[in-house]
């Protein structure tokens, strides 16, 4: 899918944080309207697979676990090093993303939801930035994304300096990840409902409210929609839920 956004000249879009709302709709109503009707789970690695056309493959990226994911714009090699320090080499062809083995198990479970969200962001976000006119030839020096621990769920923290195309890179692909696991109507909808059940009837969290309850509504948010407790607070705090 092509997206109607302004384009910078080495086809980085330019994106505002409505737009990500925008595009999470857009993509899915056309694949997985169901999402939109009620809050439920997106499943990620169904969109990923079956409607974006992506290979998801697992391995040990780099041995100190600061890669959780990648993905292959164009047929790729990635060197890298076993946990005898040995070189490897791992070969992926073009829209293969590639998730961590680290995140394997279900203590990791919404990370490595929310890494396959951040990488299928960037497959619906920056093809035209490393394949500006889609041929092999054009593509970049680097024709793959590999992403940081730092950079995962890092959309909402404060004093994050954005400043490189890598870095803007980075933001898009966390903004639009959150945005499809947690649809912002149904979110909404199921914030004021663990809100109401509750006591709380303003439509937002108060700091003046126990922690506990605030706690207790962010991890209700965060077990409906199967991400990480800082995913659905950074969510909460971003549609203005908590004031």
């Amino acid at each position: 899918m092509r997206l109607e956004y302004p384009m910078k000249e080495n086809g980085m879009y330019i994106l505002s944080k409505k737009n990500f709302d925008e595009i999470a709709t857009n993509v899915l109503l056309e694949y997985m309207p169901d999402t939109l009707n009620y809050p439920k789970a997106t499943d990620i690695e169904y969109l990923a697979e079956e409607c974006l056309y992506l290979d998801i493959k697992h391995d040990y990226i780099v041995p100190n676990g600061k890669v959780l994911g990648m993905i292959a714009f164009s047929d790729t090699q990635f060197k890298t090093y076993d946990f005898e320090a040995e070189e490897k080499v791992i070969e992926m062809q073009e829209g293969t993303m590639l998730i961590d083995m680290s995140l394997i198990g279900t203590e990791n479970r919404a990370r490595k939801r929310f890494t396959e969200a951040h990488e299928a962001s960037h497959w619906i976000c920056h093809r035209s930035y490393h394949s500006p006119s889609n041929r092999q030839y054009d593509f970049r020096i680097n024709n793959y994304v590999a992403c940081r621990t730092e950079n995962i769920e890092a959309y909402g923290v404060k004093n994050k300096i954005v400043k490189s195309d890598n870095d803007w890179e980075e933001w898009q692909a966390d903004s639009l990840a959150a945005a499809l696991l947690m649809p912002k109507d149904t979110f909404i909808l199921a914030a004021k409902e663990a809100m109401n059940e509750r006591g709380i009837w303003r439509g937002y969290l108060s700091m003046q409210y126990d922690v506990q309850i605030i706690n207790k509504v962010i991890s209700e948010l965060a077990h409906v929609f199967d991400v990480s407790f800082k995913a659905a607070k950074i969510r909460m705090l971003h549609l203005g839920l908590i004031g």
